[in-house]
Formats: C-alpha cells, sequence, structure tokens
C-alpha cells in the first residue's frame, strides 16, 4: 500500500535511495529555440557519483528556507518524491517557483506517480500564487516528453543562473493560468 506524505529532515536521506536505472535511447537539445532529438544511449544506474549528496545538502537548504518536500512511500521505502523550492525564479514577466526534484524509483514508474506529483507540485504552486513553476528537466527523450505532456513550455530565455548549474537541460516553465489550474 502506498503512503503519500510531507518529507521532513529525517527523510533527506531517503531521496538517495530512489532507484534512477533507466536506459537512454535519445536526448534533446536546443537549437535555434527548438527541440532537437538525437540518438544518445546512456545506461544509468543508480545516481551520478557526488549527486546525491550534493542534491541532500541543497534539499536540506529548501527545507529550512520553507520549500516544499513531498514522498510517496511503499512500506518504509520512498519510492517516489516531489521538492518545489519557495525561491523567487522571476523570467518572462512571470513569478515562477523552481521544481528542484522529481523521481520515481525504477520499479515503481507506470502507476502514474510522476503525473500525481507534477498535479501536487503545480498545486502547491497555485496555492503559493504564483504564476507557474520553472522546469529545469534532464535532457533525455523521457524526462522531456514527461514535462511536455504536463504541459509545460519551452523557456526562450532561461534563468542564467539556473542555467548556469545546468546548461544541457532543458529549462521549461509550467505555467498555472494558461491550463485553468
Amino acid at each position: 500500500m502506498l503512503i503519500e506524505r510531507a518529507l521532513n529532515k529525517d527523510d533527506i536521506a531517503l531521496l538517495a535511495t530512489i532507484d534512477r536505472t533507466e536506459r537512454v535511447h535519445e536526448c534533446y537539445r536546443v537549437e535555434d529555440g527548438k527541440l532537437v532529438l538525437y540518438p544518445d544511449y546512456h545506461d544509468m544506474r543508480g545516481w551520478p557519483e557526488g549527486e546525491s549528496e550534493q542534491d541532500a545538502i541543497a534539499l536540506l537548504a529548501c527545507l529550512e528556507r520553507g520549500g516544499w518536500l513531498w514522498g510517496v512511500f511503499d512500506g518504509a521505502r520512498l519510492v517516489a518524491a516531489v521538492v518545489v523550492d519557495n525561491r523567487p525564479v522571476h523570467n518572462q514577466h512571470l513569478l515562477l517557483r523552481q521544481l528542484k526534484f522529481l523521481h520515481v524509483s525504477h520499479g515503481a514508474r507506470g502507476r502514474g506517480l510522476g503525473g500525481r506529483l507534477f498535479a501536487l507540485a503545480c498545486e502547491h504552486g497555485v496555492l503559493a500564487g504564483v504564476d507557474g513553476l520553472y522546469v529545469s528537466a534532464t535532457e533525455s527523450r523521457n524526462t522531456v516528453d514527461f514535462y511536455l505532456g504536463q504541459g509545460c513550455l519551452m523557456l526562450q530565455s532561461p534563468d542564467p543562473e539556473l542555467y548556469a548549474q545546468e546548461p544541457h537541460d532543458i529549462h521549461l516553465y509550467r505555467p498555472f493560468r494558461e491550463k485553468g489550474l
């Protein structure tokens, strides 16, 4: 039985237990303001070295400044999580909040958890009074196609600070007003 709940400081370390296994066959890049799909194979097993430790530090800081963290547990095991930072991101005349983290464990995929968590993140943003979510998406086709399917749009001009952190990511946003949320 799956249980959803807010994540707290003690749960931060559990985020590294999410199984990110994925075989990537295609990725996107942005050329002349448009998405271009190209073949690129990656056999992702676990977290890249040092990433889960860096994420833990960043997500703890996010929590301490009032960010929103939500998780899905299968028993005691965290199988999916989403994080929305509370720092404002001003872009394209919109006030946005960054979707800082959204992962679903390999064994828990295909159950709609990603869509559910993204919808909850959008609801959180609406309640916070912002215009949308800023999404810095890994360039894999599955990831970008997921966000596009959730109503995300390309940013014409990514936030300079967030772009510097993830220059290979596809920088998107999910507007709230256009979707009637």
